[in-house]
């Protein structure tokens, strides 16, 4: 448990961190370049993003308020944005619009329950690409006591009904790889509990538009849009963990289809450290990151927080 952890937070950055200088690039621009051996503008390789930081604040307020805080997580977003904490070089990179707007609603008053966006222009990934701790934290739940807070946490800046199904999907998604170890089987129980979750009510409706899920093993490159768009993003992360077998193969095929690389990637790393482990992450990528031993210090902390509940709980 605590490697598998471990392995996801430290992938999740250093997704983040490769994709991020060809964030907005083509597919075909990007066909033939080295990863290795760029950076974006003035930051150094190894720089990482929002998703990164998000991530691990998200965690870090799990481990201290030991479960979902919306009002805490609220605040140290706003810290982020507004003061550069937990950031690679002290100012928020890469931030969504989504998010900017909820954050600015969230420092005129709003209660966090009610900052979220919730037109359809608010289904971005930006919710996506952060949830991973909270679906971590609560994985041994069962599935209503997994998604009240994944939904409750995305909806913090992402609020829209897609944007929830779409979250309540990657959590069974991860529920899967800790049940599974093959990622098609793991997608498997995933739409068969979004099946059954989201069968009726106010979110079943936007069901249908994950429906190429069902098929995603199928679809050719051309098919796939890897956009800030939270269904394509998801339907990218899905196809790239389909198409590979390690955790340098996912996450360079997540930055190769182009466009929202750095969010892809990162997302894909998360789900790569998870199913692969992690001895799985090539050192010179985890060496590489900045601030990479403060990164490794906070997902050990979660990681060993989460395992020693686990332990606890089972005693």
């Amino acid at each position: 448990m605590e490697g598998k952890v471990l392995a996801a937070l430290l992938g999740t950055a250093i997704g983040d961190a490769l994709g991020f200088p060809f964030e907005g690039l083509s597919r075909e621009a990007l066909k033939d370049v080295d990863l290795s051996r760029y950076h974006a503008g003035d930051f150094p390789p190894g720089t990482w993003s929002d998703d990164t930081s998000l991530t691990f604040i998200t965690a870090e307020s799990l481990v201290e308020r030991k479960g979902l805080d919306l009002a805490d997580l609220g605040q140290r977003f706003l810290r982020w944005l507004r003061e550069g904490y937990l950031t690679p070089f002290g100012r928020a990179i890469g931030v969504g619009r989504a998010t900017r707007e909820a954050l600015e609603r969230l420092a005129r008053g709003v209660p966090p329950e009610e900052a979220g966006g919730r037109g359809e222009r608010d289904n971005g990934n930006g919710a996506l690409m952060r949830i991973l701790p909270v679906v971590l934290w609560y994985l041994k739940e069962e599935a209503e006591g997994l998604l009240r807070p994944v939904h409750r946490a995305a909806a913090l800046t992402h609020a829209h009904p897609r944007n929830l199904v779409a979250c309540g999907i990657y959590a069974f998604l991860v529920k899967g790889l800790f049940r599974e170890r093959d990622f098609s089987r793991a997608l498997a129980f995933a739409l068969k509990e979004a099946r059954l979750r989201y069968r009726e009510g106010p979110l079943a409706e936007e069901r249908r538009h994950f429906e190429r899920l069902e098929r995603i093993e199928a679809l050719s490159s051309e098919d796939i849009r890897a956009s800030g768009y939270v269904v394509h993003s998801l339907e990218a992360v899905c196809w790239v963990m389909a198409q590979t077998s390690s955790f340098e193969e996912a996450v360079a095929l997540a930055v190769r289809l182009g466009e929202d690389t750095d969010t892809t990637a990162a997302i894909v790393g998360g789900l790569a450290g998870l199913l692969y482990g992690p001895e799985s992450l090539p050192p010179s990528l985890v060496e590489g990151l900045v601030k990479g031993e403060d990164l490794r210090e906070r997902a050990l902390r979660f990681a060993s927080v989460l395992s020693t509940s686990r332990a606890a709980d089972s005693a």
